[in-house]
């Protein structure tokens, strides 16, 4: 196994040993041979600030979870949107967030595959995932896709109540034919969650994320699982 990471100083004992932080920085070869790649439903996570009958215009029901079409879930943004409701957008998903936190703790490459829009506007909520997620995630192997990729709205109403609209637009439309086989074959690890198979029928996703078991099997490359949703435990 290909362990990834930089490891920047040595801490050891004895105590008296003069302290490695102090003396001169070494230089270090930018180009890191070790990266950790993983695949995700891209999504971003949207917060925003609004009244209860915002939430009964949308058919939502207060203080719970529900997924909402593409259509709806576009002329909702597009209220907050143009209201100013809307708090925070973060990039979201399991696998993109770990990624994103290795990179950053690790100080090291790692590779997100996924679906991103073709069509980003400067602002938008595919705007925010790429501008908050760390520029030692590469991006460069995401699949283009047509429309959006997943949006989880929380919404907050005054009495303190979040209620969460979840639509998957795009986010499960990644094929077979996007995972790269030298991508996964360099790889120290192959992140996944059981999400990525948790789709609606026809939907390529599964199927991607077996390829890329697949390629990780054949190179003896370590596949690490998230066992997040119940109805795949069960």
């Amino acid at each position: 196994m290909k362990f990834p990471g930089k490891r920047k100083s040595k801490h050891y004992f004895p105590v008296n040993a003069r302290d490695p932080l102090l003396q001169p920085a070494q230089t270090e070869n930018e180009v890191s041979t070790s990266y950790i790649v993983g695949i995700d439903q891209t999504l971003v996570d949207i917060e925003a600030k609004v009244d209860e009958n915002f939430i009964t215009r949308y058919g939502l029901s207060q203080g719970h979870s529900l997924v909402i079409e593409d259509d709806v879930a576009e002329r909702l943004y597009q209220e907050l949107t143009a209201n100013g409701l809307i708090t925070h957008e973060f990039a979201g998903g399991t696998i993109g967030n770990t990624l994103h936190n290795y990179s950053v703790l690790a100080d090291d490459r790692s590779i997100l595959l996924g679906t991103m829009c073709s069509n980003i506007k400067i602002g938008s909520y595919a705007y925010r995932y790429l501008c908050n997620t760390s520029s030692r995630t590469d991006l460069n192997y995401l699949q283009a896709v047509d429309g959006a990729i997943g949006r989880c709205f929380t919404l907050i109403t005054d009495n303190g109540e979040r209620t969460f609209a979840i639509s998957p637009g795009q986010m499960n439309q990644l094929r077979p034919e996007s995972i790269p086989e030298d991508i996964i074959a360099g790889a120290s690890a192959l992140v996944l969650t059981a999400y990525l198979v948790r789709c609606k029928p026809g939907e390529p996703m599964p199927d991607a994320t077996m390829q890329a078991i697949s390629y990780a099997k054949k190179y003896n490359v370590p596949v690490v699982m998230t066992l997040g949703t119940k109805y795949v435990i069960a």
